[in-house]
């Protein structure tokens, strides 16, 4: 193929789509040949192209940046699709911790070769592509495998504390991912990971549902409070139109359901301005157990400032610990 300086869009995209994909197989380990210096060439040029390029005869300049961010954000989540998410699901146990290390490393390599093809588009942004591509499997990973991904690493843990041999390198490894997973998605533009929020009427908000925990106690709680997990959003979302919500069952024990109550009755009762720094505080002033079981089931019930107070709580229990004391405090 010969660069042209004006490409239209959908040649620009047509190509990309060809490379991604190649791209995409040898990754995977697939009997694809990897790419020629030339090739990695023709890439990056039909980016350039595209984001800074003027056309002939005095046409108005073209910028497809927008378009070619998109498509980068599309490349990720297609991989994720794909080729992550079919390799995960139907695991358990270690088979399921593995495989996520495993797909996690091939991702990171993944993100930063196509990020080689879109370094001309970096230059535009304000954040790093590497950092789409970190929101983008958090999005699609992390929010919906995160109970079962828990669920395993607990196991685990349960599995040493009866006396089984645990690889020590795969605890350590499986820990780690965690670890610099959420401090990456949290110290970079945390805005990136808000989504949007329904808009139901002060009518709905002030209605009362119940949810039901799996040890069925019932707690009725008004609509606005129940809202603030994205979980129970988008179960309600999924309710044809008309028809009444009345009750929710969660998958959450009483202790943890009363707690994802209380957590999310405070946050709602005050205004945004009022510091519950030192309430949050007191909240995640637990066991070390309790701590576990509420850091899953914020990421179950997907409340993200949840997810972080409790984040944060362990992060500052293991601060300057090696990983050998690491390791302890997770299996003591």
């Amino acid at each position: 193929m010969t660069i042209k300086k004006f490409m239209s869009l959908k040649e620009g995209c047509d190509y990309l789509e060809k490379g991604i994909t190649k791209l995409y197989d040898i990754v995977d380990g697939f009997p694809e040949p990897n790419f020629t210096p030339y090739h990695h060439i023709m890439l990056y040029t039909t980016v350039y192209n595209m984001c800074y390029r003027i056309p002939p005869y005095n046409y108005v300049p073209y910028n497809y940046a927008q378009q070619l961010l998109n498509k980068y954000k599309e490349a990720c989540e297609k991989y994720i699709k794909s080729r992550v998410l079919p390799s995960l699901r139907e695991k358990k146990d270690e088979v399921l911790l593995r495989e996520v290390l495993r797909r996690w490393s091939i991702y990171k390599t993944m993100a930063k070769r196509l990020s080689h093809f879109f370094f001309s588009l970096q230059r535009k942004l304000s954040c790093s592509l590497q950092q789409f591509s970190f929101i983008s499997f958090y999005h699609l990973v992390y929010q919906e495998m995160n109970k079962e991904i828990m669920d395993a690493m607990f196991s685990m843990i349960d599995r040493k504390l009866a006396g089984e041999q645990i690889d020590q390198n795969f605890v350590y490894n499986t820990f780690g991912f965690y670890l610099e997973f959420d401090e990456y998605t949290r110290k970079n533009k945390p805005e990136l990971l808000q989504e949007k929020k329904m808009n139901p009427s002060p009518e709905a908000l002030s209605k009362k549902i119940k949810l039901v925990s799996s040890d069925e106690d019932v707690f009725e709680v008004e609509c606005s409070v129940a809202l603030m997990s994205k979980k129970i959003e988008e179960i309600i979302e999924t309710i044809p139109v008309g028809d009444d919500v009345n009750t929710i069952p969660i998958a959450l024990s009483t202790k943890m359901l009363t707690m994802f109550i209380e957590y999310c009755e405070k946050h709602n009762s005050v205004p945004k301005y009022v510091d519950l720094k030192n309430w949050d505080a007191q909240f995640v002033d637990v066991d070390r157990e309790t701590l576990f079981d509420l850091q899953t089931s914020a990421g179950y019930m997907r409340i993200d400032s949840l997810l972080k107070l409790a984040w944060d709580k362990i992060d500052s229990m293991i601060k300057d610990k090696t990983p050998e004391e690491i390791a302890q405090f997770y299996v003591s």
